[in-house]
């Protein structure tokens, strides 16, 4: 049985836990567009590593260039419904399926495709819609399971038929799951496999004393492969919530902890203090951290996360130069050069601004929360627990960055942290220049369009602006939460609102009614598809000198019109930063899920994005 990245049939706990999406500068066509992955022959193997990766965003452009051309190579449809059904698009992936002729297909691989389809359909939805796609799903698992054998037909038609509302069917296949031979010889991530499937078997007909015995076995054949333990994780969990079972169980099996960790500048941190750190990542069992690398705590943490074999992410509020200049260089060559090693060991240097510092403080509080965010998110990612450790002395912030300006953002999460206590001076207050003139504040922002527009013929246009952009009109009106700023031109949209959940919530709605769109009626190609991108940073709020009118500008603004032309039609993508806010405080109301990143272009650097969906 192969991961879930590859391109055969999908392991038996496999999830789409994100999006897709396209190439290309703002106003640029996928179809018939001039992209890099054209000029790429179309491999398997190479796709199937940039899944694994989750560069799905890469994958999907490769295979859909492939299909363009007018022999398309074996396996380019299956590769890109595959990206788009792992992307999250769901519906796009469905219609795709379809067009492309794999409906009819009678491939193992093409089949449990489509099983897969329909499945993450229904455990999207909810009543009636719910178990009408669970048992579709049921009967393609059926098929596969009938006609190719192996266990992962037979345990996900198991799984379907509870989810379709039919608890003691269910327990019947899995009965027959656990009366199946195993086979020989399979090592690694099979062998994982294989256990962790016959520990979904014995946990469906309720014997959750012998499913927390296989889970243990599972985990023994591949200890460290903890996306595959998350996938597992996640079905264990769904399947809980259907029969009312309590997840606590699940506990000892989840990987280790993400932590954001925040603490003081400061010249002087005595052996205590690392000894205290080392304790705390023992007892709270951090795998990876989040957070900046300043002179004093940040610094202790990293080196004592490193040394105990843990990842190493950091977050810099400001272009490296002036970090240093402000944040290590005043307190001596020796944090300079704790700084640089860390630095050259850590697993990821992400960047909340790549500005000097100005004398802004709001720099370092998005820097802190954006840190935050990424720990929440890789937590989710691994389906493990995120916690905050904090090296405080018991003071507030007097400003809007600082540790007890950490500890309040994240205790409002209602996640866990704990607090390392120091005893240090009365510290000095941080030397700053004249911040920059005009207002500045922390907005979520999202860009929309519709791919497909530029081409509609002149006649089509007034259908489309009184049936499409009308309707989009009216969802945005009805909003509980408005915009607090709107532009459009064409089929445009920008849209600015307070709230990171606002923004989502808004998105999601536009999606939804964009959907009910009865495109045909209208006369217009079934193919036009609504996408989004979101973003959440600090903005400038000032007036347009020509128009006179309010505007909102600002490098994050541009962040988030480069993210919309890389979403898959009917997709909402967000930022790492958007993400990460809603998955601190929303995780209840809306899911990100990493997808891939944008494509670098014009200058900017590509960056993470994950594709937004209703819990």
């Amino acid at each position: 049985m192969q991961s879930d990245g590859d391109l055969h049939l999908q392991p038996v706990h496999a999830r789409s836990a994100g999006t897709e999406a396209r190439s290309g500068s703002r106003r640029r066509e996928r179809h018939g567009s001039a992209s890099l992955s054209q000029n790429r022959p179309f491999d398997r193997q190479e796709i199937a590593a940039l899944i694994r990766r989750g560069e799905i965003l890469a994958a999907y452009d490769i295979a859909h260039a492939a299909l363009e051309g007018e022999n398309a190579p074996p396996g380019a449809a299956y590769a890109a419904v595959l990206c788009l059904a792992r992307a999250g698009a769901l519906d796009f992936a469905r219609s795709e399926y379809v067009r492309l002729g794999l409906a009819a297909d009678e491939d193992a691989d093409t089949i449990a495709l489509g099983a897969r389809l329909l499945k993450d359909v229904a455990l999207a939805s909810r009543g009636a819609r719910r178990i009408a796609f669970a048992k579709a799903s049921l009967r393609r698992y059926e098929a596969l399971s009938g006609r190719f054998g192996g266990l992962y037909g037979a345990i996900n038609a198991a799984t379907m038929t509870l989810v379709a509302g039919d608890p003691a069917g269910a327990a019947q296949r899995a009965t027959a799951v656990l009366q199946a031979p195993p086979p020989s010889g399979l090592v690694g991530e099979a062998a994982y496999y294989e256990a962790a499937s016959r520990a979904e078997a014995l946990f469906l007909v309720g014997d959750l004393e012998a499913a927390r015995r296989r889970m243990e076995q599972a985990l023994a054949l591949a200890p460290r492969a903890y996306a595959a333990h998350a996938s597992t994780l996640r079905q264990l969990e769904m399947l809980g919530q259907e029969l009312g079972v309590d997840p606590a169980w699940l506990t000892p099996f989840r990987p280790p902890a993400c932590a954001h960790f925040t603490g003081h500048i400061q010249n002087v941190c005595d052996e205590s203090l690392r000894a205290r750190i080392d304790e705390a990542l023992r007892a709270e069992r951090i795998g990876c951290g989040y957070g900046g690398l300043a002179a004093g705590a940040d610094i202790v943490f990293a080196e004592a996360l490193l040394e105990a074999g843990g990842e190493l992410h950091v977050v810099l509020p400001i272009h490296r130069a002036a970090f240093v200049e402000v944040s290590i260089a005043p307190f001596g060559e020796n944090w300079r050069e704790r700084f640089e090693r860390c630095m050259a060991r850590a697993a990821s240097v992400r960047y909340a601004s790549q500005d000097p510092y100005l004398g802004d403080e709001q720099v370092f509080a998005y820097a802190s929360q954006f840190a935050m965010g990424c720990a929440v998110l890789r937590a989710q990612t691994l389906a493990t627990e995120a916690v905050q450790l904090a090296v405080w002395d018991g003071r507030a912030a007097h400003g809007p960055a600082g540790v007890s300006a950490d500890m309040a953002y994240w205790a409002r999460s209602g996640r866990r942290g704990v607090v390392i206590p120091i005893d240090r001076p009365q510290p000095a207050a941080r030397v700053t220049t004249a911040a920059p003139p005009g207002s500045r504040a922390m907005k979520a922002m999202l860009f929309a369009d519709v791919q497909g527009f530029g081409a509609l013929r002149d006649d089509q246009i007034p259908a489309f602006m009184e049936g499409v952009m009308g309707r989009l009109a009216e969802v945005v009106e009805a909003l509980q939460a408005p915009p607090i700023h709107i532009e459009t031109w064409g089929d445009g949209l920008f849209l600015v609102f307070d709230q990171p959940i606002d923004a989502a919530l808004a998105a999601l709605d536009l999606l939804e009614a964009y959907r009910a769109v009865d495109l045909g009626a209208l006369g217009l190609p079934r193919s036009l598809g609504l996408r989004i991108g979101g973003h959440y940073g600090p903005v400038h709020l000032g007036t347009n000198p020509l128009t006179k009118a309010p505007a909102v500008v600002g490098a994050h603004v541009v962040v988030a019109a480069r993210i919309e032309p890389d979403a898959a039609p009917g997709s909402a993508y967000v930022s790492e930063a958007l993400a990460g806010a809603l998955a601190t405080f929303h995780g209840d109301r809306v899911r990100c899920g990493y997808v891939g990143r944008t494509q670098g272009r014009k200058g900017f650097v590509a960056t993470p994005i994950f594709n937004l969906s209703r819990a």
